[in-house]
């Protein structure tokens, strides 16, 4: 039970940190920071104690969702009627807080493990990081998040019950995650024009 095989895109994401080096490892916090040198021992640690931790975390954050729908479905069958919109948002907000500040926690082990071994060389610019991320995104995951996105949208302005404050705020964000992807669509494009033409 929750064997959590949905993390795994996380786990990898956290080891993609670690880059291989001639001596062993070099740690980039959020593979942007300055590099700091780490022994593959170390390397293995620290990805099999945020594997582990977050397994455990992932486990924990499933039964309590769980038993908060359970709680929420009980009430509202003993008031007989729904939990007022308020209270359901203050809910999922503070368990979504909550589950963030640990998610942190966790993501950082390494930083604050390393914080006094002095770094190895420059972090990386915002250009270097964008080159690096969208050379990683194919472009069938770009249209595909794309395309998903636009119908949501879509669906969303195009239903017929009123819009309530929380399909304003999904619509916003729909329309922010879509330009973003188009907008790396586009660069995506521009880069490999350029590539071709150098």
């Amino acid at each position: 039970m929750f064997k959590g095989r949905g993390l795994d895109p996380i786990r990898e994401m956290f080891s993609a940190q670690f880059e291989a080096d001639s001596d062993g490892y070099l740690y980039r916090k959020n593979r942007k920071n300055a590099p700091v040198r780490v022994s593959a021992r170390e390397r293995d640690d620290f990805v099999a104690a945020f594997d582990r931790n977050y397994t455990r975390a992932y486990r924990v954050t499933m039964i309590v969702t769980m038993l908060v729908i359970l709680g929420m479905v009980t009430i509202a069958v003993v008031v007989e009627g729904d939990l007022p919109e308020p209270v359901t948002y203050a809910a999922v907000g503070t368990f979504l807080v909550v589950f963030l500040m640990i998610h942190r926690r966790m993501w950082n082990a390494p930083a604050r493990a390393l914080e006094r071994r002095p770094a190895v060389g420059q972090e990386r610019s915002r250009s270097e990081m964008r080159v690096i991320l969208m050379a990683e995104t194919s472009d069938i995951q770009s249209f595909i998040m794309l395309a998903m996105f636009l119908l949501l949208l879509f669906t969303l302005a195009t239903q017929s019950t009123p819009l309530n404050g929380l399909d304003v705020f999904l619509m916003a964000v729909y329309v922010v995650v879509s330009i973003m992807t188009g907008l790396v669509i586009f660069r995506k494009w521009r880069l490999g024009r350029q590539s071709r033409t150098s």
